[in-house]
């Protein structure tokens, strides 16, 4: 690359307006020159005649030691360009990603070593995505693992006659959704608002979902009185319309239950399921994905109560494409979990 640089010599319109920042060095190591659009990503300007030896020490920290680095192989490293990408934290605090080429300069005759030039651009947000998928991948991939080995237990144990009750079964669920709790602490960098456990808008979060709630109780206590006249069999002959006796440790540990489910439903899988699939279509197929694979976590209740279990999941997934929390719905669940089971549905 030849640029004119010599004292008095204009630096090209072209370098100015370049939607990329650029840095010149001089010689001697100082700043000769940084467009605006260099000034603006940088979070500084004023920059011109600096010693970019001063400008390093300033960096407290290593934070930005890779984006000087190019700078420094520019140096070092004279017959070659250089290229890649580095993380560079402005002034205040926010943290960028940049892909960077540097090289030395030469003089118009190509004789003469008279600078260093480092073009750069904003790459944050494609970084982000990439790291999104890549981390959605990997917790998508421990959650197919830990599915597929609870339901090979699950006919392990009918294999041998020794198949547990129902709620056994749901205490392994919870413990799949402890796992994949610390698998997202430890390999990825996901927010709380990530994963679904903030609320931004609590009236838009619990009045619909309240609602939706004494709906759906008096949808399951009209259809008792239906099936006590349509279906007598139906229920247990002599049980009470509502019957406490079927409590259980279950029942007492019931709200956490529900929270770890809802966890791992949307703040795992749904989430990860959506930044994996690309799309028009990608939401639907997260919430569709997600509402079949913890229905089949249901098999110990048999095919009835997975089909009921896979519609109430996807339901509740469409509620939390449209609130991003999870909240809302844990109140859901609960309730009509808990009546379904009195009203001896589950039991």
């Amino acid at each position: 690359m030849t640029v004119p640089l010599k004292n008095g010599e204009i630096i090209p319109r072209i370098l100015r307006d370049m939607n990329d920042g650029v840095l010149v060095l001089d010689a001697g190591g100082s700043v000769l020159f940084l467009n605006r659009q260099g000034a603006a990503l940088l979070g500084t300007e004023g920059l011109e005649g600096a010693r970019y030896a001063t400008l390093m020490a300033k960096d407290e920290g290593e934070e930005n030691d890779g984006f000087h680095q190019f700078v420094l192989d520019a140096v070092y490293d004279k017959e070659h360009t250089h290229s890649g990408e580095a993380d560079y934290r402005i002034p205040g605090g926010e943290r960028r990603r940049f892909r960077l080429t540097s090289s030395f300069l030469k003089s118009e005759d190509g004789g003469e070593r008279t600078g260093v030039v480092v073009v750069f651009s904003d790459v944050t947000e494609v970084a982000r995505l990439h790291r999104q998928r890549r981390e959605a991948s990997t917790v998508f991939a421990v959650l197919m693992i830990c599915v597929c080995a609870y339901l090979f237990l699950w006919s392990l144990l009918r294999y041998l006659d020794a198949e547990p009750p129902g709620w056994v079964m749901n205490l392994m669920i919870e413990a799949i959704s402890v796992v994949m709790f610390l698998v997202i602490l430890k390999t990825t960098s996901f927010s709380i608002r990530d994963i679904g456990l903030r609320v931004t808008n609590a009236r838009a979060t619990f009045l619909p979902d309240i609602a939706i709630t004494l709906m759906g109780c008096a949808v399951l206590m009209g259809g008792k009185v239906f099936l006590l006249q349509a279906a007598p069999g139906f229920f247990p002959e002599g049980a009470p319309f509502w019957d406490w006796s079927v409590g259980t440790f279950a029942d007492v540990i019931y709200p956490l239950t529900v929270i770890l489910q809802e966890f791992l439903a949307r703040g795992v899988m749904q989430e990860n399921l959506r930044r994996i699939f690309t799309g028009k279509y990608a939401g639907v197929l997260s919430i569709l994905v997600s509402a079949l694979v913890f229905g089949v976590l249901h098999i110990a209740y048999g095919l009835m109560f997975m089909l009921g279990a896979s519609l109430l999941l996807g339901a509740l997934g469409v509620l939390y494409h449209k609130q991003g929390n999870i909240w809302g719905l844990c109140i859901i669940h609960y309730v009509l979990g808990e009546e379904a089971t009195f009203l001896r549905y589950l039991i």
